[in-house]
């Protein structure tokens, strides 16, 4: 018996220290989550901004000139250039839409005739007792027909891309928007020229009595329906920069302008020219 129980002992003894070790084994995996790889916000993207210029070759405001003589003459000034600039977003790789706002072609004209009218104003007289008073007077005077035309836009426009070959986009693309078209015509203005007075300090001509002056005047300012349509093509030069070159057709079928027909000064319904446009864009990527 006491050798069983000796035995018990050490066989315990042994056992013991095996414990701990054992449990160990089975303690349950720590799992520790994987913090998610950071994804920068891409600030912009598809949005780009354009600016563009462009020439008016069709000449929309084209004056029919009557033949000047010594005592008429003609003078016409005309910008047929156009700008605009804007922001737009590309939708996907061949869909682009934009709004723009710009300037459109402008032009002013006048119909000068030497001394066709009279002025109205006023002389310095002495009154024989050595008082200069004021006196009612005229004198002949240049008389100026004249016209201007200007107008602005806001057009909202799309574009298909048709894909790029060897580097070279063609474009086709058009749209929808306001023009803002004013005119002004003025007929039988008086170009009233002031003269100094003499050593006495009478004569002399003052052009205080303006009555008249402006001639008959006619002007309007309205906002229109505008469109337009055209093609192009683009090409990147660098990841952000793109330039291109196009041609659009513009109208405004309601629009109103002034023109100068054979000597008349009529008004006119409908404007459109055709310009070709050198255009850049700036990709906010």
């Amino acid at each position: 018996m006491i050798s069983i129980s000796r035995m018990g002992l050490a066989l315990a003894a042994f056992l013991l220290p095996l414990t701990p070790a054992i449990a160990a084994d089975y303690d349950p995996p720590i799992y520790v989550d994987q913090a998610p790889d950071y994804v920068p916000v891409e600030v912009g993207s598809g949005w780009y901004l354009r600016g563009d210029v462009g020439y008016a070759f069709s000449h929309p405001f084209d004056n029919e000139e009557v033949s000047s003589g010594p005592l008429n003459s003609f003078t016409s000034e005309s910008s047929l250039f156009t700008g605009s600039v804007g922001m737009g977003y590309h939708v996907n790789d061949y869909l682009r839409v934009e709004l723009n706002g710009g300037i459109l072609p402008t032009n002013k004209f006048a119909d000068h005739q030497k001394l066709a009218t009279t002025c109205k104003g006023t002389t310095l007289v002495d009154d024989g007792f050595g008082t200069i008073n004021s006196a009612p007077a005229s004198q002949l005077c240049d008389q100026i027909d004249n016209g201007s035309n200007k107008a602005y836009s806001l057009m909202a426009n799309g574009y298909v891309d048709l894909g790029t070959y060897v580097g070279i986009t063609p474009y086709i693309g058009g749209g929808i928007g306001l023009a803002y078209n004013k005119y002004y015509k003025s007929i039988g203005a008086k170009d009233c020229v002031e003269t100094p007075v003499n050593s006495a300090g009478t004569g002399g001509f003052f052009c205080n009595d303006p009555a008249g002056y402006d001639g008959q005047t006619d002007t309007a300012a309205k906002f229109n329906f505008a469109y337009s349509i055209g093609a192009g093509l683009s090409y990147q030069v660098t990841k952000n920069v793109s330039v291109d070159l196009g041609y659009e057709y513009f109208s405004v079928p309601d629009g109103k302008y002034v023109a100068y027909d054979n000597g008349a000064f009529n008004i006119h319904k409908g404007i459109d020219y055709q310009t070709v446009k050198l255009g850049l864009r700036y990709d906010l990527w």
